[in-house]
C-alpha cells in the first residue's frame, strides 16, 4: 500500500483519491493472459491424451470437463480485484493508523485554498469551464493547481465548491461562447450533466459551448491503450490515470472540436500521450 500511495502521489509532490490509488493497483496488478493459457492449454493436451489413451470415450468426457474448468480458473485469476474489495483492504491500512497527508478522502474546499485566495483565481484569465461529476475530484484538481494549468475554472455539476458559483455565472455572462467542458464517469450523459449544471447555477446553457470530454463504457474500449491500462470499462473519472484527465482539459479549441464528435477515449488515441499515462505522472 505504501508504494501505491508513493505512485499514486508522485513521491508525496500531488493529492490523490482512493479511486487514482486503486488506479495505481490496476497497473501494477495486471498481469499477461497469455503464459498461463499456453501452460493450460499444453498441460489439458497431455491429460486429454493420457485419458484418452487409457479410458477412451469417457476419458474424452473428463478431458473435457477438465480443460473448461481450467480455462475457467485462469480467466477469473486474471480479473482484476473490485473496487470495493480493493476499499475493504485499504480501510484496514488506514484503521492501522496510516494515514496519508495527501488522500483527499472527502470534500474540503469549504473556503478558497490558503495557497491561491479567491481574490487571486483569475490572475492567470480563466478561458474555460471544466465542469466534473464528483467534488473529491474537484479538490484533487484544485489542490494540485490544474485550475491554474488549464487555465480553467473547476467545478462540479452540483455547484461545488460553493465560493465559486458567483464565479461560474459571471464567467459565463461575461465571455461569450466560453468552452464549457464536461469530465464525467461512465454513469453519467452529457444530457444529465447539462441538467445538473443547469439546476445547481441556475443557468441556460448555449449547447455550442459544451465539449463533453467524459467517458462512456463504449469508447473506452475503442481506444485500447486505455482500455489495456485500466482492465475495467465501468470508471469514475480519478479510476483514469490521473495526466490522461488533465491532458485533456488543457487542450485547444480544435482538439475539443474533435472530442465533441468523437468521445474524450476515442479522442485520446490521437491527442493524449499514453507513455505519461502508463507512468502515472
Amino acid at each position: 500500500m505504501k508504494k501505491l500511495e508513493l505512485k499514486a502521489s508522485a513521491l508525496n509532490t500531488r493529492y490523490f483519491t482512493k479511486n487514482m490509488l486503486y488506479s495505481v493497483f490496476l497497473k501494477a496488478s495486471a498481469k499477461s493472459l497469455y503464459a498461463p493459457l499456453i501452460i493450460a492449454v499444453i498441460f489439458c493436451i497431455i491429460l486429454s491424451t493420457i485419458l484418452i489413451s487409457t479410458l477412451s470415450f469417457f476419458g474424452l468426457i473428463i478431458a473435457l470437463i477438465v480443460t473448461g474448468i481450467v480455462i475457467i480458473l485462469v480467466m477469473n485469476a486474471n480479473k482484476p480485484m473490485s473496487i470495493d474489495n480493493f476499499s475493504d483492504y485499504y480501510k484496514r491500512w488506514m484503521d492501522a493508523g496510516r494515514n496519508n497527508d495527501y488522500l483527499i478522502s472527502q470534500p474540503k474546499l469549504k473556503n478558497p485554498p490558503a495557497k491561491c485566495q479567491e481574490s487571486d483565481i483569475f490572475a492567470y484569465g480563466a478561458d474555460r469551464i471544466i465542469v466534473v461529476d464528483d467534488p473529491l475530484f474537484v479538490d484533487c484538481l484544485i489542490l494540485n493547481d490544474e485550475h491554474m494549468r488549464s487555465k480553467g475554472l473547476i467545478v462540479s455539476k452540483d455547484g461545488y465548491p460553493l465560493y465559486l458559483k458567483n464565479q461560474f455565472k459571471t464567467l459565463l455572462e461575461q465571455t461569450e461562447n466560453i468552452p464549457i467542458l464536461l469530465l464525467h464517469s461512465t454513469s453519467q450523459t452529457k444530457v444529465k450533466m447539462i441538467l445538473s449544471i443547469e439546476k445547481s447555477f441556475n443557468v441556460k446553457l448555449n449547447p455550442k459551448q459544451v465539449f463533453d470530454i467524459g467517458y462512456y463504457e463504449a469508447q473506452i474500449k475503442q481506444a485500447k491503450p486505455l482500455h489495456r491500462r485500466m482492465r475495467i470499462t465501468k470508471c469514475a473519472v480519478d479510476m483514469l490515470p490521473y495526466p490522461l484527465s488533465t491532458q485533456l482539459m488543457s487542450k485547444d479549441k480544435s482538439h475539443l472540436q474533435d472530442m465533441l464528435l468523437l468521445g474524450a477515449a476515442t479522442a485520446a488515441s490521437s491527442y493524449v500521450s499514453f507513455s505519461l499515462a502508463d507512468d502515472f505522472g
